[in-house]
């Protein structure tokens, strides 16, 4: 045996592995880029590391080093010794960029969101989160609680692909009144009125969620089509809709909730309202994707779970609705439809 060869085998897969339980290391630096803001210094061309440094208020030997990493990630680009550039990849954490994702990496890189996976093994020995044990108290509740960082949670939604991709997917033409349930700040509900410009809104979430979300609808041009209602879900949901929409929802909540949310929707939309879910599921083959990642990430933070289609049709037979349609979004989400099932 070409024991050299044989060692090669075995190391490349060690790498890999050591790689992957090192992943957090990469999420920190890239939270790192995110927050100092390192993309949008580096839009009009590359700059030398102390450059950089001085534009961010850090330690240039330091920065290099952070620098250096995001450069072996195909995130920058080196140029020469200590210059550094942006590449298409790196684009993505500029702040102006169309379809940008530094939102969602400052939410994933945070304190909030990383520190309870530590306690993941708490979650898979109880079934509980680990949220609730590091800070004492729900997802939720804490974001209720911590302005600063329900702003944050709310610009990593606003930022989420669906919402450009739905209105290109599904048809809502002929449809005149659509109901975003949990629509946060109203990006999702904003573009489907601005593709849509004979249809009225109605955008529901709770009180401190939907605060600014007049402001979405006013840049998009649709204010005057649409209601903002700050309540709640379960005592406060909209009747008369055409369409009603759950976008990332109900990942959110358990099965007994989900239920229960679904009914609501249900009995508000009548026999000729249509329900659309929108969320990522588990792939028949569990290929890699960020499903499964999301499913743990409820275990760990909120409490909910991604949900396979099959057990969201579940979800729906419990309900009293039954699945009339089904697509696909390019960034892999999957946008069910649902009616009565007595309609």
């Amino acid at each position: 045996m070409n024991t050299s060869t044989h060692t090669y085998a075995r190391s490349a897969p060690a790498t890999v592995m050591i790689e992957m339980a090192r992943g957090y290391q990469v999420s920190q630096a890239l939270f790192v880029a995110a927050k100092l803001g390192i993309a949008d210094l580096l839009a009009n061309g590359p700059m030398p590391s102390d450059a950089i440094a001085r534009a961010t208020a850090t330690d240039p030997a330091a920065l290099h080093r952070l620098l250096r990493v995001l450069g072996s990630r195909g995130v920058l680009a080196s140029v020469g010794d200590r210059d550094f550039g942006l590449t298409s990849f790196g684009e993505l954490l500029r702040r102006d960029m169309a379809g940008s994702v530094r939102d969602q990496v400052l939410l994933w890189g945070h304190p909030m969101q990383w520190e309870p996976w530590g306690d993941l093994l708490h979650s898979v020995q109880t079934g509980h989160t680990a949220f609730e044990k590091r800070f004492g108290m729900g997802h939720w509740d804490y974001l209720a609680q911590h302005p600063d960082a329900g702003e944050m949670f709310k610009a990593a939604q606003a930022a989420h692909p669906s919402h450009l991709e739905v209105p290109i997917v599904y048809d809502f033409s002929g449809r005149q009144r659509i109901v975003d349930v949990g629509g946060g700040n109203g990006q999702l509900l904003a573009e489907i009125l601005r593709v849509n410009r004979n249809a009225h809104g109605v955008l529901l979430d709770r009180p401190s969620v939907v605060a600014g979300a007049e402001e979405t609808m006013r840049v998009a041009g649709v204010a005057d089509r649409c209601v903002v209602v700050g309540g709640d879900f379960m005592t406060d949901m909209p009747s008369g809709g055409d369409v009603y929409i759950l976008s990332n929802i109900l990942m959110d909540w358990d099965d007994h909730m989900a239920v229960l949310l679904l009914r609501k929707c249900r009995d508000a939309m009548g026999a000729a309202g249509a329900l659309l879910v929108v969320e990522r599921t588990i792939p028949a083959d569990n290929r890699p994707s960020l499903s499964q990642l999301g499913d743990l990430m409820g275990l760990v933070i909120t409490g909910g779970r991604i949900r396979s289609e099959p057990e969201i049709h579940r979800l729906f037979d419990a309900a009293e609705l039954e699945c009339s349609g089904r697509l696909q979004t390019a960034a892999g989400y999957s946008v069910l439809e649902a009616r009565a099932r007595d309609a």
